[in-house]
């Protein structure tokens, strides 16, 4: 009972501090806001990139430490009015900070992610979470194979991978 009325008055705050403010579609390029999953009131930060906005956090619905999510998942894992980003939608994002060969550095420097960590979940191992950060994208490559973006620790580029669909990878959602 205790959890639910520290959420109920954060999203309160939240919610108040949001309507005396602009919406996150209308703030400055590069502005943060705040996104309130009404389906456990966890409150994620967002960024407007490129006339986009995403979460400037991986999605964690449900875990208080974050989850990775196996690609069906994934899919269905977004807040109501958001969804999982397509390559197109990463590519977007990628050529609004310079293009790969600096994006990573960018996307840092700019809070859209804050260190490359993440790394994925395989047949009960956690692996690479120091090295790699994996995100899904909506993408099915083929049968069993989803695209994914791979952000490296110590590199300033991006690339994007295709990725067995039961891997889980951390979660990005941009807004509809």
């Amino acid at each position: 009972m205790k959890m639910f009325i520290c959420k109920f008055f954060v999203f309160l705050f939240v919610f108040a501090f949001s309507a005396c403010s602009d919406s996150t579609s209308e703030s400055a390029e590069g502005a943060s806001d705040v996104l309130v999953d009404s389906r456990d009131l966890q409150i994620y930060k967002t960024i407007e990139i490129g006339g986009r906005v995403w979460m400037a956090e991986n999605l964690n619905y449900q875990e208080k430490q974050g989850q990775l999510y196996l690609w069906n998942e994934a899919m269905e894992s977004c807040p109501e009015g958001w969804a999982l980003p397509s390559k197109a939608d990463f590519d977007s994002l990628i050529a609004s900070v310079g293009g790969f060969a600096n994006a990573a550095d960018s996307l840092i420097s700019r809070g859209f992610i804050s260190s490359i960590q993440g790394g994925y979940y395989y047949m009960g191992y956690y692996s690479f979470f120091d090295q790699y950060a994996y995100f899904w994208t909506c993408d099915e490559v083929r049968k069993n194979n989803a695209r994914s973006v791979m952000f490296e620790k110590g590199r300033s580029s991006v690339s994007y991978d295709e990725t067995f669909v039961e891997f889980g990878l951390s979660v990005r959602c941009v807004k509809k």
